[in-house]
């Protein structure tokens, strides 16, 4: 049976959260993920440096020495490279990464007494790199060394890094009771409501005065929206596949959903519950089960999405998520954050805000290890429909999820890449052969050739006098069944 007490010395803010008795078993059963990573004792200083960086980078952590695959090996037996891992971060990292070190005592598996070493590192507003001038960050359980070009644009996304960190012009009385114990019963805290929110960097001491920060009051406030006006997200329906403006306004719903980002996620679950369209389908389990047509799992996790990785310190700007006859997009203030690239979307994660994403991910919202984005194009695949299609603007990033069956036809028929080409004849159901090109990155002939593997296929038709009539067009043939 698992047992310890604490070692004088124990440093870890993050553990002192739990109640006694389950530290030893969070240290060693727990999965390996974005905040714990378990070594052997063996482990040389140089390596717990990396680590160390790799937390730093990204959004901070616990480093569990002396537990390997499962079995606690101890670290009593190593006290010469129990002293090298303290100075690691002096001699092995630049700038030194900030952290605490300490021990939590425990019978190793052997049955000896011993201990374990534990670091908590904290998420860094600057970008530190070992002293062989290696950069590293934790994506998932991995500690991924970058590339010169990833390195650059990690210092450069680290001046925004830290806006969810700074503390707001209100107090602990700002915010939600209920929300703050419902966050503590998550967590099951045995620290004092301060000791809990600072912990996580939900609220910093100024002055002498705990405050909350961006995050703590985003998370957890009454009304964020006085201190954060455009901290909203706006949910919007419209009749037709495009937007109309003047005589032609095609908008039939338009609310502003306020309060804590939890809030909006639940207020814009319950609409597009309503609205969206749903579909009788043949579930893993064999029964059949009415749903929304694009999979709730694939919306909710955009919309997830966006509150916690846009941009807040971007002013006049909120989320948008606008629902047409076929599709819904979500719009989010900010580009894609540090090393996310529309090329690397399903595989790549980086926290703009990393305690918002830590945050959302305690509080039951959003995936650890980043792959929620994958499973957002695996669960389109397995109901038929295309893939989600993003695209990034001068600062804004948007997710548009094709409801249209007939889309996923067609880019079963095109080349990898196809999807802004499949997105733009869905939505407006036509498109020229100049546009096709532009669309797939292709030369005309190229295009050509794939409009003509659809038309033949009877996805599209051609309208015009020839292919060389400058004002014909491609149309989707809509008439097509869905088989």
């Amino acid at each position: 049976m698992l047992r310890h007490v604490r070692s004088p010395d124990f440093g870890s803010e993050q553990l002192r959260l739990l109640p006694e008795h389950d530290v030893i078993q969070y240290l060693v059963a727990r999965s390996e993920d974005q905040w714990l990573e378990r070594v052997s004792s063996r482990i040389a200083a140089r390596e717990v440096g990396n680590l160390e960086v790799g937390f730093a980078n990204a959004e901070g952590g616990l480093l569990v020495i002396g537990v390997h695959d499962g079995r606690i090996e101890g670290v009593s037996k190593a006290p010469t490279r129990v002293n090298e891992w303290r100075q690691a971060a002096m001699d092995f990292t630049n700038p030194p990464v900030r952290h605490t070190f300490g021990f939590v005592e425990c019978a190793n598996a052997e049955g000896e007494a011993d201990r374990i070493a534990v670091l908590e590192i904290e998420p860094s507003e600057r970008a530190h790199e070992n002293v062989r001038g290696e950069t590293y960050l934790r994506v998932g359980d991995e500690n991924r060394r970058l590339s010169a070009l990833e390195a650059q644009e990690l210092r450069y996304d680290k001046g925004d890094s830290s806006f969810d960190g700074t503390a707001v012009d209100a107090g602990l009385g700002d915010l939600d009771a209920a929300l703050v114990a419902r966050y503590r019963r998550r967590l099951r805290a045995a620290s004092t409501t301060e000791g809990v929110l600072e912990a996580r960097g939900l609220a910093v001491e100024r002055e002498g005065e705990i405050r909350p920060t961006v995050a703590g009051l985003l998370l957890l406030g009454q009304k964020p929206q006085i201190a954060l006006p455009e901290a909203s997200v706006r949910l919007l329906r419209y009749t037709g596949s495009s937007r109309e403006t003047g005589a032609r306004a095609n908008v039939v719903a338009d609310h502003r959903l306020d309060g804590p980002i939890t809030a909006q996620v639940q207020s814009a679950r319950r609409f597009l519950r309503r609205w969206l369209p749903h579909a009788t389908r043949l579930e893993s389990a064999g029964r059949f089960a009415t749903s929304t047509l694009i999979p709730e799992v694939v919306w909710l996790e955009a919309i997830v999405n966006a509150v916690t990785h846009r941009s807040y310190s971007i002013g006049g700007d909120h989320i948008r998520v606008e629902l047409f006859e076929d599709r819904l997009e979500v719009e989010s203030p900010g580009r894609l954050p540090g090393l996310v690239r529309l090329e690397n979307i399903r595989s790549t994660r980086f926290a703009r805000n990393p305690r918002i994403a830590r945050g959302m991910s305690e509080l039951g919202y959003g995936r650890e290890l980043g792959e929620g984005v994958d499973r957002m194009f695996e669960e389109m695949s397995r109901v038929g429909l295309s893939d989600p299609v993003f695209t990034q603007g001068p600062a804004s990033v948007r997710v548009i999820l094709l409801s249209d069956p007939l889309a996923r036809r067609v880019l079963d028929r095109l080349p990898a890449g196809s999807e802004k080409l499949v997105e733009h004849l869905s939505r407006t159901g036509r498109v020229t052969t100049t546009q096709a090109t532009e669309l797939l990155r292709a030369s005309r002939p190229t295009a050509l050739k794939y409009l003509r593997e659809l038309q033949l296929a009877g996805l599209i038709v051609h309208v015009g006098t020839s292919l060389k009539d400058p004002r014909g067009f491609w149309r989707l043939e809509r008439g097509v069944g869905d088989g």
